[in-house]
C-alpha cells in the first residue's frame, strides 16, 4: 500500500513536469520497491488513470463546454474541439503501436529515438531564447497542422524516457503560442492519452492489485490537481528557454546511458 502511495505521488507529480512520468515511475518501482520491469511498466500506465482524472477536475469547465459544442453544433466545432480530435487521432497512430511492442523495442532504438528528440528538443531552446518575448497564440488559433505535430510529439512519448509534457509544450511553445495557453493546451490533451494508457493497463492486468491500484490512483490524482494548479499559476514566470533545453540535456544524456547499457 505504501509503495502505491509513493509511486501515485512520483506520477502526479512528473506528469506536469519536463520529466517522463513513466519513465520515473518504472524507475522508482523498479529500484527503490523491487519490482520486475514489466510490472512497474504495468503500473505506471495504470497510474495515468489518476493524473487523467485530476486534469477532468482542473478543465472541467472547459470540458464540459466542449461537450455541449459536440452535441450542439457538431458540424462547426471550435478550433480546439478540432485539435483535440485530430491531435488525439494522431497520437494514437503512433503511440499505440509503441505501447503494444513496448516489450519488443530495441533499448539501441529507444535511445536512438531521445537522441534525435533531445537534439531537437535544444534547437527549440535556442529558438525560444532567441525571442524572449514569447508567442501570443492561444487555443482560439490551434490548427491542423498544430494537431498533427502534437500528436506525433505525444504519441512518442510512449517510449518510457521522453516527456509527454516536455515534448508538447516545447511543440507549442516553438509553434509561438502563449506559455500559459501552452501549459493548459498540453494538460487538457493529455486527459485522453491517459485515459487510453490506464485502459490498456487495467486489461492487461499483469502487476496492478485492486487495492493498491486505486491507492495509487487516487495519491496521482490528489498531488496531480495540487501539482497542475501550481504550474498555471507560475507559468508566465517561468524561463521555458531553459525549461525545454534542461529537458533536451535530460533526455539526450538518458539516450546515452542506454546506448552504453545495451
Amino acid at each position: 500500500m505504501l509503495e502505491a502511495i509513493v509511486l501515485g505521488i512520483v506520477q502526479g507529480t512528473s506528469e506536469w513536469l519536463p520529466v517522463s512520468s513513466q519513465g520515473s515511475v518504472t524507475a522508482v518501482g523498479s529500484f527503490l520497491f523491487d519490482l520486475n520491469l514489466a510490472d512497474a511498466i504495468a503500473f505506471a500506465l495504470w497510474l495515468h488513470v489518476g493524473t487523467a482524472f485530476s486534469a477532468l477536475i482542473a478543465f472541467r469547465q472547459e470540458i464540459l463546454a466542449l461537450a455541449r459544442e459536440a452535441l450542439t453544433d457538431p458540424m462547426h466545432p471550435s478550433p480546439l474541439l478540432r485539435f483535440g480530435v485530430a491531435g488525439t487521432m494522431a497520437s494514437m497512430v503512433i503511440g499505440v503501436p509503441v505501447i503494444l511492442v513496448l516489450d519488443d523495442i530495441s533499448g539501441l532504438v529507444g535511445a536512438g529515438a531521445m537522441l534525435v528528440v533531445g537534439v531537437a528538443m535544444l534547437g527549440t531552446a535556442f529558438i525560444l531564447r532567441a525571442r524572449p518575448e514569447g508567442g501570443s497564440r492561444t487555443r482560439d488559433d490551434l490548427s491542423l497542422v498544430d494537431a498533427l505535430a502534437f500528436g506525433v510529439a505525444q504519441g512518442f512519448a510512449a517510449i518510457p524516457g521522453l516527456s509527454r509534457s516536455g515534448l508538447t509544450v516545447s511543440m507549442l511553445l516553438g509553434r509561438r503560442f502563449d506559455r500559459a495557453e501552452a501549459l493548459a493546451i498540453s494538460f487538457l490533451m493529455s486527459i485522453p492519452a491517459s485515459i487510453g494508457a490506464a485502459v490498456f493497463a487495467g486489461l492487461d492486468g499483469d502487476g496492478i492489485g485492486l487495492t493498491e491500484g486505486l491507492v495509487g490512483a487516487l495519491a496521482s490524482a490528489a498531488v496531480g490537481l495540487a501539482s497542475i494548479k501550481a504550474l498555471l499559476a507560475v507559468a508566465h514566470r517561468v524561463n521555458f528557454a531553459a525549461f525545454v533545453g534542461v529537458v533536451g540535456v535530460a533526455v539526450i544524456v538518458g539516450g546515452i546511458a542506454q546506448v552504453v547499457w545495451f
